[in-house]
């Protein structure tokens, strides 16, 4: 969940930064702003469409949907559970909760509530009970007010006489509460098959649920980490926080 230290040397070192006029969707908060968290709250409500559409200013391309080409939830001698060709949608759907901005050690704490996540994905199941049971099929899931809590922090660095700013390091913890899914291919051939896995599933909610939390908190986290750095490189730092406006 955090950006490897390496990586943010290389962007610090090979990142060239050209100086762009800020897009009318973004609105500059000063630093001084009695109300700054407000105001970064509202930048995150004008920008989370651009999460789908992309940010053609910036070369930034759509990060909906979030795609994983594998998912393991279970992988152990009598038990393997896979989600492959997975896509997940519904990230700009989202409500700001709260912003808590410390513009001096350049910290950021943001809640977000996604009012819906769209799973689409094939499972590929094995168990070992009193016979072999295997198969691999389509299933749709929908998890409902899912809370994501990100801490995002950022470093300066000042090149060509210009100081900019990058973000460092972002963590992203969900709360995912319960889940529903429905299996596309319902025919009574596999009547039996989905028993088992249903109650796989239901019997082991939590870890299904973990499983999951991680591998989006983990993308999540870097898809904020390539938006922000993307965006500072066509700004300085005094262009994106002044200390007025």
């Amino acid at each position: 969940m955090f950006l490897d230290i390496w990586k943010v040397f290389v962007f610090v070192v090979t990142t060239t930064y050209i100086t762009a006029e800020i897009p009318s969707y973004i609105h500059v908060c000063g630093r001084k702003d009695l109300n700054y968290d407000q105001c970064i709250a509202e930048n995150i409500k004008n920008v989370k469409d651009k999460i789908c559409t992309g940010f053609s200013e910036f070369n930034i391309p759509p990060n909906e949907p979030l795609m994983f080409d594998k998912i393991v939830i279970f992988d152990t001698n009598d038990l393997k559970l896979y989600l492959k060709d997975t896509n997940i949608y519904g990230f700009c759907d989202l409500v700001v909760n709260s912003v808590q901005a410390d513009s001096e050690r350049l910290h950021f704490d943001v809640e977000v509530l996604f009012r819906h996540l769209y799973l689409n994905t094939t499972y590929d199941f094995d168990i070992r009970l009193l016979v072999h049971v295997a198969n691999k099929g389509r299933i749709e899931s929908v998890t409902e007010n899912v809370r994501m809590k990100t801490g995002i922090d950022l470093k300066t660095i000042t090149k060509n006489g210009k100081k900019h700013i990058f973000s460092s390091k972002v963590n992203s913890v969900l709360h995912i509460k319960s889940f529903t899914y429905k299996f596309n291919d319902d025919s009574k051939e596999l009547t039996q098959l989905h028993t088992i896995l249903n109650d796989v599933i239901l019997n082991n909610e939590k870890e299904v649920i973990y499983a999951m939390q991680s591998v989006i908190e983990e993308k999540v986290s870097k898809i904020i980490i390539s938006i922000f750095n993307n965006i500072a490189r066509f700004n300085s730092y005094e262009q994106l926080f002044p200390v007025e406006t």
